[in-house]
């Protein structure tokens, strides 16, 4: 019984530390907030139903990460399958100004392979390292480093 405690708190303590890290990491991948939302709950739900078989003394975070871009990763094949290309339009609450630069960071970021744009996000935006990251979407940092290159490039250009 106080296993079962200590590993619920474990979950609790991991979903108040991790989900807003969890949730801008899908965020980035996938480039719609309704989306991100969606794959970063499916993450700690995941967490929750392996939470028996987990170290716990051990970092959760690039658990919930790898878990997190496993599931972008199905959810974009799935999409492939089903959806024919359609143009996104930014939620009409928004005011015209506001729109008009969703709509130029929607399409500069659009240009930009899905490990360009998370490599981007995770080193210049969270701040995480490149060994981190590259450990995260399963590369070399040298490699992400390349893609961060990339990315800023095709955005200074845009």
């Amino acid at each position: 019984m106080a296993l079962a405690e200590s590993t619920e708190l474990a979950y609790e303590r991991a979903f108040q530390t991790h989900w807003g890290d969890v949730f801008r990491f899908a965020l980035a991948w996938t480039n719609d907030w309704a989306a991100a939302e969606d794959l970063a709950q499916e993450a700690f739900l995941r967490l929750w139903d392996h939470r028996g078989r987990l170290d716990w003394d051990r970092p959760v975070l690039p658990w919930l990460l790898v878990a997190t871009r496993r599931l972008a990763t199905d959810r974009f094949r799935a999409l492939r399958r089903r959806l024919s290309l359609s143009p996104v339009s930014p939620p009409e609450t928004l005011d015209q100004g506001v729109q008009a630069r969703w709509l130029d960071v929607r399409a500069a970021l659009d240009g930009l392979s899905q490990l360009e744009r998370t490599a981007l996000v995770m080193t210049a935006v969270e701040g995480t390292s490149y060994d981190e990251a590259a450990l995260v979407l399963g590369t070399t940092a040298g490699a992400l480093r390349a893609a961060v290159s990339r990315a800023r490039t095709k955005l200074e250009n845009a």
